[in-house]
């Protein structure tokens, strides 16, 4: 659980790891809805994933895009400015017959859990 107050939730979790490609379990929940899905990323890109998270750490701005490769979905965190933060995203793809759309507002610190998870394979 990287994220959780009484409305909404958000959570990334490592499966596994092959071939250079970490798979995540992905959750989120807002208002009711709920959503799960796997996302695939490149071991080269969550490195990259990283650099950005930590900059934005310390620089309290700045926005990040986890795409799955292996469809349309994602998860962004996204700085609007130093005291409004917001995580928004697609759980599941656009081909599925299931999927969750969604944006709620958020705090910094999910940040740190999100970095953590990353690189928690």
């Amino acid at each position: 659980m990287i994220f959780e107050d009484e409305n909404n939730m958000i959570s990334i979790k490592s499966l596994y790891f092959v071939g250079g490609y970490v798979t995540y379990e992905v959750s989120s929940a807002t208002c009711g809805f709920s959503g799960k899905c796997n996302f695939c990323i490149e071991e080269d890109t969550l490195k990259y994933y990283v650099q950005i998270i930590e900059s934005m750490i310390k620089t309290l701005s700045g926005e990040i895009e986890i795409k799955d490769g292996e469809s349309d979905a994602y998860i962004k965190f996204v700085f609007e400015n130093t005291t409004n933060f917001y995580v928004l995203g697609q759980i599941g793809g656009s081909y599925e017959n299931n999927m969750l759309k969604f944006k709620f507002k958020a705090d910094q610190t999910v940040l740190y859990g999100l970095k953590e998870n990353l690189l928690d394979y």
